[in-house]
């Protein structure tokens, strides 16, 4: 086992991961030039959800699934099958509760049962498309998570261009878009995900789920709901006390810096599986060793999505955001995200290592803590100031969690 990242298989996520990123850049230029403010900002609040459904799957059921495949490829007899079935099992279910989830989302801002209907599913094969990728990531079939993204990516650019230039961009026809892509490229996954996730998996009952819950689902699972506090309470606290459009341009700064985000989860897929391996084989000195190689494809990359951020700013700000009232309010979020990302770009190194090393309940304290700090000063940020400085809360949270993980990390030996 190498102790570094392998550049090859670094750039195919890089790749896979851009490709992702530049859709969601399309399809939120496309809805910022021919739709309103308001349906914009309700995209991209109904994208923080799904990122959030996301990180349900991947602790609930990617992070004891990584665990659970381990050992059935120490022995490969019926219950270790049914103990990673029985997550697939459990993935069904998360994929029924976030349909619900969106569609009551879509439905309390427009009132509109079928644009609610078309929401619901799209977060539903979405949500499963997620699981099968942290699958075939976590069973070393990574090539194929790389072919299932750049299926999604080609087919969402290929129909946003043209509902572009055919005058049809809408709420609706990008809700048919992302679920119409998310629903073509699952398929690319492959047999060994597909077959048993609609055969075996309804057979399998929620036995293995329930230990991998108990043993780190329901830490990773506070981790991710303190780590929404600590990231993302901004975007709940801004739609619901002032609505989408006030939400607006504060999506559109965290849109520019999608790429770093996007590809900062797709190595963490990675590499947790090998640091994973390493540490299970005693060298902890070689997995510390190797995140220096993975820390420095992060922040080479938020460098990069930096320049890339600042360039758009100063040439092209007034196609990219056409509404000059809230432009100052862009531009402010946009410098505080660019802080905000490069603390997790750091952090997130530290964040993989102790995933692997199965301290998610000492991770669940760090991100416990941080939001009990972050979510107050996101409240205070926003009622004082403008909408767009409740990212000042965000930032602080960000670097405590910075701080805490670090001596954590430390006393891992």
């Amino acid at each position: 086992m190498s102790t570094k990242l392998p550049f090859k298989r670094a750039i195919a996520a890089i790749g896979g991961s851009a490709g992702m990123a530049l859709t969601s850049l399309v399809l939120a230029l496309c809805l910022m030039q021919q739709a309103s403010v308001e349906a914009y900002g309700l995209f991209a609040f109904l994208l923080i959800t799904q990122a959030l459904a996301n990180g349900f799957s991947n602790a609930m059921l990617g992070s004891p699934l990584l665990i659970a495949l381990s050992e059935l490829e120490g022995s490969d007899n019926d219950d270790a099958k049914a103990k990673v079935h029985s997550f697939m099992l459990a993935n069904v279910l998360l994929c029924l509760v976030f349909a619900v989830i969106q569609a009551s989302i879509v439905y309390s801002f427009t009132k509109a049962p079928w644009l609610s209907s078309i929401y619901a599913f799209s977060a539903f094969i979405t949500t499963l498309r997620w699981f099968g990728r942290s699958y075939c990531n976590n069973s070393h079939q990574h090539s194929k998570v790389v072919i299932s993204d750049a299926c999604y990516s080609a087919l969402s650019l290929v129909g946003a261009c043209a509902l572009f230039f055919t005058q049809n961009v809408s709420l609706e026809s990008f809700g048919i878009l992302t679920a119409a892509a998310a629903l073509l490229a699952t398929p690319l996954l492959g047999s060994r995900y597909l077959k048993p996730q609609f055969t075996s998996a309804f057979r399998a009952g929620f036995k293995g789920f329930r230990e991998g819950w108990n043993k780190q689902g329901k830490h990773a699972l506070v981790g991710v709901l303190t780590t929404e506090g600590t990231l993302n309470s901004h975007s709940y606290m801004v739609t619901f006390f002032f609505g989408p459009a006030a939400f607006a341009p504060i999506a559109a700064a965290g849109l520019l810096f999608r790429p770093v985000m996007v590809v900062l989860t797709s190595l963490s897929q990675i590499e947790r599986p090998r640091i994973r391996q390493l540490l299970s084989n005693g060298l902890v000195t070689e997995a510390k060793f190797s995140l220096f190689r993975y820390r420095l494809v992060n922040v080479g990359f938020w460098s990069l999505n930096c320049i890339g951020a600042a360039i758009v700013l100063i040439f092209f700000v007034d196609f990219y955001w056409k509404d000059s009232q809230s432009v100052h309010a862009l531009l402010w979020a946009t410098m505080l995200y660019a802080l905000i990302r490069g603390s997790r770009s750091l952090s997130s190194t530290y964040n993989v290592f102790l995933q692997a090393a199965d301290q998610f309940k000492a991770l669940s304290f760090v991100t416990l803590k941080t939001s009990l700090l972050t979510i107050p000063l996101v409240f205070i940020s926003m009622r004082l100031f403008e909408p767009s400085f409740s990212l000042v809360g965000i930032l602080i949270g960000e670097l405590m969690a910075f701080y805490l993980l670090t001596r954590l990390y430390r006393g891992v030996k």
